[in-house]
């Protein structure tokens, strides 16, 4: 027997597995670099839920990736659980090295935007007796040969948009940003809002790792 009759029990259906996984690294990219609502479930780093409901196509997705390790198994007579670790690894890792070589090289608009979410942090304070002051705090990245003009608003973690805090921040939402081409920015919002507007009395407060939602030329990314 010719060695690749010994390993695969039926090498066409080895190849469909190929193309299929191939099809999961398409569908799995768009999901990297984008923010997801804080309760979720996530499976090589796709998530479950979308800030809309369900996230179909991440579903999708999972579902062809476990198609083609099935199938992969199907098709060999020999490696089969090495075969099934080395998708695995592949799944977990290359679309994660894809998206990052897309945004640092190809990407424009807010495609090509990174935010550096752990080192964002909003500060509240009372400016007298009915004013609280918002302080913002972000760091942005264009990683595009291209200036990128922004529209940003902040998101509440658990998309619920009447959270006071997020009301504050977003007093004077959609901010608008200019990213010049290649441009590390620390960028600082403020805000103010009259406090009787709130639900509830407030005199200072701090948020971090905030979650922002940016928008060019028609399309926005949730980060």
């Amino acid at each position: 027997m010719k060695g690749s009759e010994i390993i695969f029990k039926n090498k066409k259906q080895f190849h469909i597995t190929l193309v299929i996984f191939t099809i999961y690294v398409v569908l799995s990219f768009p999901f990297f670099h984008e923010n997801f609502p804080e309760s979720n479930v996530f499976i090589f780093n796709i998530a479950i839920n979308s800030w809309d409901g369900l996230n179909y196509l991440g579903i999708i997705a999972l579902i062809l990736l476990f198609t083609s390790l099935t199938l992969a198994v199907k098709s060999l007579n020999q490696f089969k659980k090495r075969t099934v670790l080395i998708g695995i690894l592949l799944a977990t890792f290359i679309p994660q090295y894809l998206a990052d070589a897309y945004q640092k090289t190809l990407a424009t608009g807010v495609y090509a935007i990174s935010y550096k979410q752990e080192f964002s942090e909003c500060d509240i304070r009372k400016n007298g007796d009915t004013t609280l002051v918002a302080e913002c705090n972000l760091m942005l990245t264009n990683h595009s040969n291209s200036d990128v003009e922004l529209l940003l608003s902040f998101i509440d973690k658990y998309n619920d948009e009447k959270h006071d805090m997020i009301k504050i921040v977003n007093n004077g939402a959609p901010y608008n940003l200019k990213l010049h081409k290649n441009e590390s920015k620390h960028v600082e919002i403020y805000s103010t809002i009259d406090a009787s507007r709130l639900e509830e009395a407030m005199d200072t407060g701090n948020m971090k790792m905030l979650n922002i939602k940016i928008e060019s030329d028609g399309k926005e990314r949730k980060l």
